[in-house]
């Protein structure tokens, strides 16, 4: 056993004085990182075409040749796009 003697017989030990503390405050960050996806327009016109419907190769065929023979244009298809353009511009009529 070892024995351990202070400079006088009658000192008494003494508890250590307060402890100071340092906190250390990290600054929260400012952005979390993230995934970020940009888009060409070159890659959102393809996404678009993609949805489109097919074209009707026999249909186009016929209005051509209709357009052709002058005989395309009617008054009753002239009506019909009017109201639909009526309906497109003043819809609450």
């Amino acid at each position: 056993m070892v024995k351990v003697q202070g400079s006088k017989a009658s000192e008494k030990s003494q508890a250590p004085g307060p402890v100071e503390r340092t906190v250390l405050k990290v600054p929260p960050r400012q952005h979390e990182p993230r995934d970020v996806i940009e888009i060409s327009v070159a890659a959102k016109l393809a996404a678009t075409l993609r949805e489109l419907p097919e074209v009707r190769k026999d249909l186009v065929a016929r209005v051509r040749a209709e357009i052709q023979n002058g005989t395309y244009v009617t008054e009753e298809k002239l009506e019909i796009a009017l109201d639909k353009l009526m309906e497109e511009l003043l819809p609450d009529l």
